[in-house]
């Protein structure tokens, strides 16, 4: 097996995707060269860089494709090769995974933690070899990524496996506030498994979190139900707008007490607090009040809390960032009113048709002994609490294997995925499948509620297709995609000359699924060239030195394949664990390169809008009768910060044309008649593949309505309603696609988690208007659709689509179906007397191959939900530093204690208003697809900050 961490960034991505996936969907190919006036001035860093992350040793992880052809070799131009891509497959070498102690059903999480048992081996030789090797390698953690799969902590594991290893889980460092909650959270586990533990006091914190929170008041009463479905129901009035609050749950004598804050510096008991909260709700079974609590919506999870107050019901809107958060606090809330939480756990298996049901499948967990130590305030017992509950999605699966193994007639299929090692559960509901990953996986426990509405399955996990088909039928795989600079001769209108002269724009292009995204050179992070020469006395290379050295083409490979594994990722000890950790450096390196360039583009050409890749064409533009043939705009030039200009004279050798659906012509340059070879044969081969590949998406979006649509005998004006609003047993016979909600982009195998079409209205009062929309990395991208004169309005034809906004969604919430009736405003209110009451009309896009719609704007509407107001705030980190200094520092020698200064931390201010960004998609379904991505990113944003300080008084 591997000796990489568990959380390094490459076992992070093998935790769901096979080698070869990994493989097909990081290779790159450079076309060169870098030109001088980029090397003058981003040398420097741009070659420090990758020398220190990777020591100069390159030729692993970057090969040049055959034959090497220099920069300055201009006269001997040899054909370039292309290796053709490989189809995704499913099956991946076991051992590449587990280790000699894995079963043949052994799972994902299961063989995680038989790494981490392995890898925290306490041997002293091999602690010291691994870390005088990362000594060595030099790596510069400051230049390493944001790790996307969550937090950087250890990964879920078996407490079953650990405990017969007598392993000793990891020392994890705990903040105050987080180590309170674990405690009495494990005080009433323990307390529930029958083990004696000390009783927690009235006005202690129990629990707490940032929400969202929206108050409205009614004159009706509610049922016990009371949920989105039920909502249509009752006529409410806004009494408080949405606004951020820390919502704290301290214990009371009638059960607990649900305060709402305005202030991050939260008090650990009741008598200590400096600030009154905003609002009290008193929590319990014999509560004044009634309160009640449920889940409002079973997409976003939105948590709806009720009381009754003087004749009137309050309703309290409360969204947690995280959607795991959500359900654990309903879970939390329901167990404060008395209910009891199902004994009985089902989970089906839609490949073999059957259901399997556990009893009682927390049992281990709750009647724990460790429980009973971490009620009493010992770390290492917290910790290990922590990792047993975060292994409970592992055990519930392997629970599932050995049922099934039981039965001969399924050990073919078991066989199968024993084979590709890949399986996971995932929660349904009509046609939406939610994964069980990341914090939804870590807090197995408290989510489990969700299975009110939705079904536990098992699934094999499958990632985005890397293949299409053609409408002959024939088999297209993904091709590599391609990046290099250029120099575009064409305007955004189409437009090839300015008072009789031809434009020019020095341009750097890189393909992402089917977006051609540009950006200007200055903002450009070329991929290192295969071998980088390194000074002995650590100086940077000329300018010219590093022309000479960077071939016209070549291939990035971070995953290189032999024999279906990783060529670097050892699984016998044969490889240095310092060379594996710099592969997986520059690896890391490579999706970060990607995704800032993605997140700094100006704009892109969509791929799908090109009709032909061609050669240059004379006579294509009437600019053409006043070019002359000379020497081209100038590819080595020393202005840097000169990216455009107008020239009379043109090399058509060394000009490619892209002839768009809309009669428009792109003019582009490259170095030299090789390059220009090589960007139109690559080009042609993404736009082929990119054409079919988003019909087979749509296609797939139809089939799976069709099929929902026949197996219910409902219309598609029924359908957003029942995908909505429908109980659990009237949907639990129709189909969810994992392809449709596949794992690439949870797991980041693309750059794009998301993109496509929506309607967006930057403000409440404002107009919708149709862009493009971009989700990458916590950013949300948004582009211009159509360009219009200013006066006129009138559309006018265009080339590319120029980028114009874009979202950050850390500290973002999003809420979606009717909640968003207050944002949209202007609804459409049309008659229709075929269905009265039913608003909307039929639509239908004719750019999407004739995808109809009938949903009502709600149902196909979202809003991101962002502060405006900002505050500076000393973080518990910082605080905790600071006590510790002061601690084991002690007194200065005139006596007094020295203070450590602590950091300020820019935050939102909670209590305020915000601003709402308001989102419209096609339909129904398209808004449950964009709404889950969405959940995905903000929720690895939550996971990286805790905003929140403890204070003992």
């Amino acid at each position: 097996m591997s000796s990489l961490p568990p959380d390094s960034y490459t076992a992070r991505r093998l935790e769901h995707a096979t080698p070869e996936h990994l493989h097909l969907t990081t290779r790159r190919t450079f076309i060169g060269p870098i030109p001088e006036g980029w090397l003058n001035s981003h040398r420097k860093s741009w070659y420090k860089h990758y020398t220190q992350l990777g020591g100069g040793k390159k030729s692993a992880s970057f090969t040049a494709s055959q034959p090497t052809i220099r920069v300055q070799d201009t006269t001997q131009q040899a054909p370039l090769t292309e290796e053709d891509p490989r189809p995704s497959s499913q099956s991946a070498d076991t051992q590449t995974q587990a280790g000699t102690g894995a079963t043949t059903t052994s799972t994902t999480s299961l063989l995680r933690s038989q790494r981490e048992s392995r890898i925290t081996d306490p041997s002293p030789e091999r602690a010291a070899e691994s870390s005088d090797a990362q000594h060595e390698q030099g790596l510069r953690t400051a230049d390493l990524p944001v790790q996307r799969d969550g937090p950087a902590h250890q990964r879920p594991t078996d407490r079953l496996d650990r405990v017969t290893n007598k392993l000793q889980a990891p020392k994890v460092r705990f903040s105050d506030a987080t180590k309170l909650q674990l405690r009495n959270r494990a005080q009433r586990l323990a307390t529930r498994g029958n083990f004696r533990s000390s009783k927690i006091k009235p006005g202690e914190l129990l629990k707490m979190d940032r929400m969202l929170v929206k108050i409205d008041v009614t004159k009706q009463l509610i049922r016990e139900d009371f949920d989105e479905k039920v909502s249509q129901g009752v006529e409410t009035q806004s009494l408080d707008k949405w606004r951020e609050f820390m919502v704290v749950c301290r214990k009371h004598e009638n059960g607990a007490v649900l305060q709402l804050y305005q202030t991050r510096v939260i008090a650990a008991t009741a008598d200590k607090t400096k600030k009154r909260p905003k609002v009290e709700i008193i929590m319990g079974p014999k509560s004044p009040n009634k309160a009640n609590v449920n889940m409002f919506s079973s997409l976003d999870k939105m948590l709806c809390i009720w009381t009754m107050e003087k004749g009137r019901t309050y309703i309290y809107y409360l969204r947690p960032q995280s959607g795991a958060a959500s359900v654990e606090w309903y879970t939390f809330l329901s167990s404060v009113l008395g209910r009891d939480r199902a004994r009985t756990l089902q989970v089906n298996v839609p490949d073999l048709s059957v259901s399997l049901r556990l009893e009682d499948p927390f049992k281990t967990l709750e009647s724990s002994k460790l429980l009973a130590e971490a009620a009493e305030g010992d770390e290492d017992a917290l910790a290990k609490a922590v990792s047993d509950e975060q292994g409970a999605a592992g055990a519930i699966v392997a629970r599932c294997l050995d049922m099934l193994k039981q039965s001969p007639e399924w050990s073919d299929v078991l066989r199968a995925w024993a084979k590709d090692d890949r399986i996971g559960l995932a929660w349904k509901r009509y046609d939406r499948l939610e994964w069980v990953h990341g914090a939804v996986e870590q807090k197995m426990y408290g989510t489990i509620a969700m299975q009110k509405t939705h079904e536990l399955e098992l699934r094999p996990k499958d990632h985005y297709p890397l293949q299409a088909k053609t409408n002959k039928g024939h088999i297209v795989d993904e091709p590599s995609p391609v990046e290099g600079f250029l120099v575009r001769l064409t305007s955004q209108k189409g437009h090839a000359s300015r008072m009789g002269k031809m434009l020019f724009k020095r341009l750097y292009f890189t393909s992402q699924n089917q977006y051609l995204v540009f950006m200007r050179p200055s903002r450009a992070k070329p991929p290192p060239p295969p071998r980088i020469a390194v000074k002995g006395d650590g100086t940077v290379l000329s300018t010219q030195q590093l022309v000479d050295e960077t071939p016209l083409t070549y291939e990035i490979n971070p995953y290189p394949l032999e024999n279906d594994h990783i060529a670097w990722y050892d699984t016998e000890g044969s490889i240095p664990i310092s060379d594996q950790l710099s592969h997986d450096a520059e690896a890391a390196d490579e999706a970060e390169r990607n995704t800032s360039m993605l997140i700094g583009a100006d704009g892109f050409i969509n791929m799908c809008d090109i009709a032909r890749v061609r050669k240059f064409h004379q006579g294509a533009d009437p600019v053409d009768e006043n070019l002359e043939s000379g020497s081209d705009v100038a590819f080595h030039d020393d202005r840097t910060d000169d990216v455009g200009g107008n020239t009379t004279t043109m090399d058509e050798d060394k000009t490619l044309e892209l002839l768009l659906t809309n009669g428009l012509v792109i003019r582009l340059q490259a170095y030299n008649p090789a390059a220009k070879l090589e960007w139109i044969k690559r080009l042609r081969k993404l736009v082929k593949y990119w054409h079919h590949r988003t019909k087979d998406d749509l296609n797939l979006f139809k089939s799976v309505r069709e099929q929902n649509l026949q197996a219910l005998q409902i219309d598609e004006r029924a359908e957003a309603q029942v995908g909505s609003f429908a109980y659990k047993w009237e949907v639990n016979q129709c189909h969810a696609s994992s392809l449709m909600y596949n794992l690439c982009g949870i797991s980041s195998c693309r750059t794009i988690h998301m993109s496509g079409l929506l309607f967006r209205k930057p403000r409440r009062h404002t107009t919708f208007t149709r862009c493009y929309v971009i989700l990458s990395a916590g950013h949300l991208l948004i582009f211009q659709d159509t360009l219009r004169k200013s006066v006129t309005g009138r559309k006018v034809v265009h080339i590319h689509h120029e980028r114009i906004g874009s979202v950050d969604l850390r500290g973002c919430y999003l809420y979606s179906g009717l909640l968003t009736e207050n944002d949209l405003l202007y609804q459409n209110q049309t008659f229709d007397s075929n269905m009265p009451g039913h608003h909307a009309l039929p639509r239908i896009y004719v750019e999407d191959n004739g995808w109809t719609s009938t949903d009502e704007d709600a149902m196909t509407t979202f809003v991101i939900w962002h502060a405006k107001s900002k505050s500076w705030f000393r973080s518990s980190s910082s605080v905790d530093d600071a006590r510790t200094a002061e601690r084991v520092g002690g007194a200065s020698e005139d006596g007094k204690r020295e203070k450590t200064k602590t950091k300020l931390t820019r935050v939102s201010q909670l209590g305020t208003t915000g601003r709402s960004v308001v989102f419209k998609a096609r339909s129904r379904a398209e808004r449950d697809h964009w709404v889950m991505a969405l959940q995905v990113e903000i929720e690895r944003l939550a996971a990286l900050s805790e905003e929140v300080r403890l204070d003992d008084g």
